[in-house]
């Protein structure tokens, strides 16, 4: 993006042209119909652009005479002044730049921290509905692993622990041998808990309990 309006950037090229001695101090500069026509602009752009250059001293605009270079030293100045701007707008621009990635980020962590809360809104529902499901006498559950069994393959449920002769047995390994009177506490869909209860009531037809 160009930050310098069109009368500055004349401004600047003039000025520059005295620092390089195009044009002496003392010396008149071409009319301002001509410093449009040479760089095509309007004459009311020129005026703004030596308008500029008179404030800053670096040249005089006398009635029937022109424009006339007062100094050089001051247009050195009044380009040293531009200098200094440009690299202004330069760490401004780069400022913004950050901002806006900043905004970025803070919008993806906002939706990042919605998705974690709606997640353990549904893990913190999904633990509060826990089973809890006894291994009956004619269970044909009982010997068998988990493995063996493969509950969470078959039904989508998850085994977080099985309580035996009152003791809870946390996260039972693979090898877990289910044995009579084990209460197994399950989490996960209705429809997964209906498949446990023919898994574990296969061979006999009525092998469990539920534990309400």
């Amino acid at each position: 993006m160009d930050h310098q309006a069109r009368y500055q950037e004349i401004a600047i090229d003039i000025a520059h042209s005295i620092v390089l001695g195009e044009y002496r101090e003392g010396e008149k500069i071409h009319g301002r119909s001509t410093l449009a026509g040479r760089y095509n602009v309007s004459p009311e752009t020129i005026r703004r652009s030596i308008a500029i250059l008179q404030t800053m001293g670096v040249v005089m605009v006398s009635q029937g005479v022109g424009i006339t270079v007062v100094s050089k030293s001051m247009a050195e100045k009044f380009m040293r002044g531009f200098d200094q701007k440009a690299e202004v707008q330069v760490y401004f621009d780069e400022m913004k730049k950050l901002m806006e990635q900043r905004r970025e980020i803070d919008a993806k962590i906002d939706a990042n921290l919605t998705k974690i809360i709606n997640y353990t809104d549904r893990l913190a529902s999904r633990w509060m509905d826990v089973a809890e499901i006894e291994i009956v006498q004619r269970s044909s559950a009982k010997g068998k692993t988990l493995s063996e069994l493969k509950l969470r393959e078959r039904t989508g449920l998850t085994v977080v622990a099985v309580v035996r002769s009152g003791i809870e047995q946390f996260s039972p390994g693979a090898e877990f041998v289910l044995a009579e009177g084990d209460i197994l506490l399950v989490v996960g869909s209705e429809q997964g808990k209906e498949k446990l209860q023919e898994i574990l009531g296969e061979d006999t037809g009525s092998g469990l309990a539920s534990v309400e």
